[in-house]
C-alpha cells in the first residue's frame, strides 16, 4: 500500500502548471466553463443533466418572466459561476404567493429572486466578473439511500479523472450551514471514496470560525440531522456506472484533467451537474491521500477504452485505503466472491482404543449474496464435507417435488417437519425457490473461516446456486462488501 508523503500532495500552482495548462486546452476549458454548452454536448453523448426550465440572458427578459409557470421547487445558478457561488435551491412555494422556500426555511419573494438574478446577469458570481446568463433548472430529487446522509440538499459525487483514468473521488453532503448546497466553502461535508470499491472513508468540513482560509476539521458523523449517522463505510450505489459516466464526460469535453460532479436522482438515476476544468484540492484531505503521485502514475499510459481506464484506476489506487476503511468503520472488507475455508464434519478415530477427533477443512470459492438471508451450500460440497447421509436420508423421504405456494410449503413443514428433523444433523427445514419452483430443503450447521474469522452458521442444502457456497446476509453483519472484485 502506498504511503503518502508531502511530495505526493498536489498544490494549486503545480496543478495549474503541470496538469491544467498542458492537458486542458482553451476550447475545452471554454466548454467546461459554460454550463449551457456542457449540457448540450453531454446530451449528444446520452449523458443526463438536470432539465432547464428557463434561460435568462437580460434584464428585459427577466421583466417578462412568467412566474406562474415556475414549479414549486427549482434551482437558480449562474451559467459561468465558480465554486458553487450564486446557486440557490428552492424546495417549495409559499401558498398563494410568488415566494419560494429555501432549505434553511428562509423565504425569498419575487423581488428577492429578481435581485439575485440581476446579480448573476451583471457577473457577480462568474469568472472575471463577466456578464452572465441565469439558469433556472430542475431540482434533482435525491436518491433515498443517500438522502439519509444530507440536510435537505442534494449530495453529489465528484470524480477526478486524468488521461482516461479515474484518479480520486469524494461525495459532498449538504448541511444546514451550507443552505442545502454541496459547496464545501459554505459548510458542506466532504467524504472520501475508495476508487475501487465505492466505499466512503474519511470525512471533513471547513472550520467555520478559523482565521486561516481553507482549514479543515475531520469528522466521523453527519451533522444537523435527527439521527447523525456514521460517514465511513457507506457503499455508493452504482459505483461502476458512475466511473463510466465520469470518463464519458472527459471524452466528450476533451479535458485531459477533469472533475465531474454527479448526483443520483430518485427517478432518473445518475445526473451530471457539471464538469470542472479546475477541480479543487480539498479532495486530498477527505481521502487522506495525495493527488500528485496518482497523476504521475498514469501520465503517458496508453488507455485503450473506458473499461480499461477503470481497471487501471482500480488496480493502481483501489484498496489502497482498505485497512483504513476497516479501522474507521470497525468492519472488514470482503469481496463479492471470496475464498473461504469450509470445515468438514468431525471424524472420530479409534486407533488402539485411543479416541481422537480429526477435523479437516477445504478451501472453496463463495459468493456473497445480500439477496438471500440464509447461507446456501451445494449438495456436492455438503457431501464432501461429511454430510452424505443427510442427502440420502432426505431423498428417501419422498417429499413433494414442489409446492404451489409458500403457504403450502409451510403447512407441509408444520405437519411433517418434526419427523424429518429427527435426524441429528438437520437443524430445520427451509422454504426456498429452486429452478423456479417452491421447494423445501434441509438446513445444516457448518463452520467456515472467512477473512480470518471462524463462524458457525446455518446453511440450506441446494444445487440452485452459482458457487459451491453462497453466504447470505444474516452472516454479513460487521463486513463491508467490495462489489468491484469482478474487475480485478
Amino acid at each position: 500500500m502506498h504511503r503518502n508523503t508531502l511530495k505526493d500532495i498536489l498544490g494549486l500552482n503545480r496543478r495549474n502548471q503541470e496538469y491544467i495548462r498542458p492537458y486542458n486546452s482553451l476550447s475545452a476549458k471554454a466548454i467546461a466553463d459554460n454550463k449551457i454548452v456542457t449540457k448540450r454536448i453531454l446530451k449528444k453523448e446520452g449523458i443526463k443533466t438536470p432539465d432547464v426550465y428557463k434561460l435568462i440572458r437580460s434584464k428585459k427578459q427577466l421583466k417578462y418572466l412568467d412566474w406562474e409557470s415556475l414549479p414549486k421547487s427549482f434551482v437558480i445558478k449562474p451559467n459561468k459561476g465558480t465554486g458553487g457561488n450564486g446557486i440557490i435551491v428552492f424546495y417549495g412555494k409559499k401558498k398563494g404567493q410568488n415566494a419560494w422556500i429555501r432549505p434553511n426555511g428562509k423565504i425569498m419573494s419575487k423581488r428577492d429572486i429578481i435581485l439575485h438574478i440581476e446579480n448573476i446577469l451583471e457577473g457577480r458570481y462568474s469568472m472575471g466578473s463577466r456578464k452572465d446568463t441565469a439558469i433556472i433548472e430542475e431540482r434533482v430529487k435525491t436518491d433515498p439511500f443517500l438522502k439519509q446522509y444530507s440536510y435537505k440538499g442534494v449530495p453529489d459525487i465528484r470524480i477526478i479523472c486524468f488521461n482516461g483514468v479515474p484518479i480520486m473521488a469524494m461525495t459532498r453532503l449538504p448541511t444546514k450551514r451550507s443552505n442545502g448546497t454541496a459547496n464545501l466553502h459554505t459548510g458542506a461535508i466532504c467524504t472520501g471514496i475508495d476508487i475501487s470499491t465505492g466505499i466512503t472513508t474519511y470525512s471533513m468540513h471547513m472550520q467555520p470560525t478559523s482565521l486561516i482560509s481553507d482549514t479543515y476539521e475531520m469528522i466521523d458523523k453527519t451533522v444537523d440531522l435527527e439521527e447523525n449517522k456514521s460517514l465511513s463505510g457507506i457503499q455508493i450505489p452504482n459505483w461502476n456506472n458512475l466511473l463510466t459516466i465520469a470518463l464519458k464526460c472527459q471524452k466528450a469535453s476533451k479535458l485531459g484533467y477533469i472533475g465531474v460532479d454527479i448526483a443520483i436522482d430518485r427517478d432518473k438515476g445518475p445526473v451530471v451537474f457539471e464538469v470542472n476544468a479546475r477541480p479543487g484540492l480539498g479532495i486530498q484531505v477527505a481521502n487522506q491521500a495525495g493527488l500528485r503521485w496518482r497523476l504521475e502514475k498514469v501520465k503517458g499510459l496508453e488507455v485503450k477504452s473506458i473499461k480499461h481506464g477503470i481497471r487501471i484506476g482500480k488496480n493502481l489506487f483501489g484498496g489502497e485505503i482498505e485497512e483504513s476503511i476497516e479501522s474507521i468503520s470497525g468492519r472488514k472488507v470482503v469481496n463479492i466472491t471470496e475464498k473461504v475455508y469450509v470445515y468438514h464434519k468431525p471424524k472420530i478415530l479409534n486407533k488402539k482404543k485411543k479416541t481422537k477427533i480429526k477435523i479437516e477443512k477445504e478451501l472453496t470459492k463463495s459468493f456473497i449474496d445480500t439477496g438471500v438471508l440464509t447461507t446456501r451450500i451445494s449438495t456436492r460440497l455438503s457431501s464432501r464435507t461429511g454430510y452424505t447421509d443427510i442427502n440420502k436420508y432426505f431423498k428417501q423421504l419422498e417429499t413433494p417435488k414442489s409446492f404451489p405456494t409458500f403457504k403450502d410449503a409451510q403447512e407441509y413443514i408444520d405437519a411433517k417437519g418434526k419427523k424429518i428433523t429427527n435426524h441429528p444433523d438437520i437443524v430445520r427445514l427451509a422454504k426456498i425457490v429452486e429452478d423456479g419452483q417452491i421447494v423445501i430443503r434441509p438446513v445444516i450447521n457448518i463452520r467456515i473461516k472467512i477473512s480470518g474469522d471462524k463462524k458457525a452458521l446455518n446453511a440450506v442444502i441446494t444445487n440452485d446456486i452459482p458457487y459451491p457456497l453462497v453466504i447470505g446476509r444474516s452472516e454479513l453483519t460487521g463486513y463491508l462488501i467490495d462489489t468491484s472484485s469482478i474487475f480485478k
